[in-house]
């Protein structure tokens, strides 16, 4: 079950499971707690031996518009980069 909170969403019906980026207020963009929690996704779908398929999907209108800019930059400031 994915929390409502969730970067990410979580479903899995007859051997496929989606995961759905779901983060459109910046456009799905890549952040840590966004590829953190598709990693996960991934890696339970991928241990699951009932999934065969692994889909995904977004939010909003853009699928992923990349790396959390914001984010680089508040790294790159703070010399954690």
């Amino acid at each position: 079950m994915t929390s409502p909170d969730a970067l990410v969403r979580v479903a899995t019906a007859r051997g496929v499971t989606t995961l759905t980026l779901d983060s459109p207020h910046n456009r799905n963009a890549l952040s840590t707690p966004l590829m953190t929690q598709l990693l996960a996704g991934l890696a339970d779908a991928v241990a699951d031996d009932a999934v065969r398929v692994i889909v995904l999907d977004h939010a909003g209108p853009v699928f992923c518009s990349g790396a959390d800019l914001k984010e680089t930059a508040a790294a790159y400031a703070s010399g954690t980069v």
